[in-house]
């Protein structure tokens, strides 16, 4: 049973979720019905190209092959009218939103009786949000897609050249929510981490909890003078395909995708890393930060 306060919380992520959808629904009609110039990564016309964006913006369910805290990615570009381009700002309003009712909750954790996989019950530790989600038969909400916004460029875009990179996401972690997140693991090994974790001088206050090599996916777009916020060229994250608005270009922008002639080229520079070598614990991929020098004794 969940509480009155959580059942509030459960119909606020409800509501939000379904004018996400409403507002997706909306977006993906427009886009698919207006005519103008699209690329993605890998199509040959541009009836797949539309087909294949539209779907990559609907997408936020997990995939049955799909990892969680994971989200696939559409590499693309599409002209877009005014219309479109209200009903995309619409779509991450909506996903606004959700975000500012679901994220709070993600921190917040219960224990509930799940099933094993082999025919009996075990009591795990699990995220509020996620419990709330299976309240609402949307277990298979993937968060990270429905959180992820709709890049819209503005100004005269002339072109986009995108960069993909292995790289790894580190979060620095207070010692005590690293604690927690061993004992919510159910690993054999988190007693002896604990123990580790009890040990450390009291100096280090923070660990960094890393996720591992992940595609990191990013696009420079040049502009044909400034956009609206005065930048003539930026780089953005570019998980999901870029829309720019119609009509302001005599030439339709160059694109170029990772391993084509003129796209970004990369050169890794080389970095004393701020982590020790080898992890810390076992149960989670947590390391410790190397010393930093106390400059005060210089």
């Amino acid at each position: 049973m969940i509480s009155t306060e959580q059942h509030a919380h459960k119909l606020a992520i409800a509501a939000t979720l379904r004018s996400l959808e409403h507002a997706l629904d909306r977006f993906v009609a427009a886009l698919s019905h207006q005519a103008g110039p699209v690329s993605a990564e890998g199509t040959r016309s541009d009836a797949d190209a539309r087909s294949r964006i539209c779907e990559a913006y609907a997408a936020i369910d997990y995939a049955q092959a799909e990892e969680a805290n994971q989200s696939p990615s559409c590499l693309g570009v599409i002209g877009a009218s005014a219309a479109v381009i209200d009903r995309a700002e619409a779509v991450n309003e909506a996903k606004v939103a959700l975000r500012a009712v679901c994220a709070p909750l993600q921190n917040l954790r219960v224990r509930i009786p799940v099933k094993d996989g082999e025919g009996g019950r075990v009591v795990k530790s699990l995220p509020l949000v996620r419990v709330l989600l299976r309240e609402l038969q949307r277990s298979d909400l993937n968060l990270l897609a429905a959180y992820r916004k709709v890049p819209i460029l503005t100004g005269r875009v002339s072109r986009v050249a995108y960069t993909r990179a292995l790289t790894r996401a580190v979060y620095r972690k207070r010692r005590d929510e690293i604690g927690t997140m061993i004992e919510a693991s159910g690993r054999l090994t988190a007693a002896d981490d604990l123990e580790r974790l009890r040990k450390l001088p009291a100096r280090e206050t923070h660990l960094a909890l890393v996720k591992q090599h992940y595609t990191n996916i990013r696009a420079n777009v040049w502009f044909d003078g400034l956009d609206s916020r005065n930048r003539g060229r930026l780089m953005i994250a570019a998980e999901m395909p870029l829309l720019y608005p119609l009509g302001r270009s005599r030439a339709l922008p160059e694109i170029h995708y990772p391993g084509t002639a003129g796209a970004e080229r990369t050169t890794p520079v080389a970095r004393a890393g701020k982590l020790e070598p080898e992890p810390f614990l076992e149960s989670l991929p947590v390391y410790r930060y190397r010393p930093t020098p106390d400059r005060r004794r210089r």
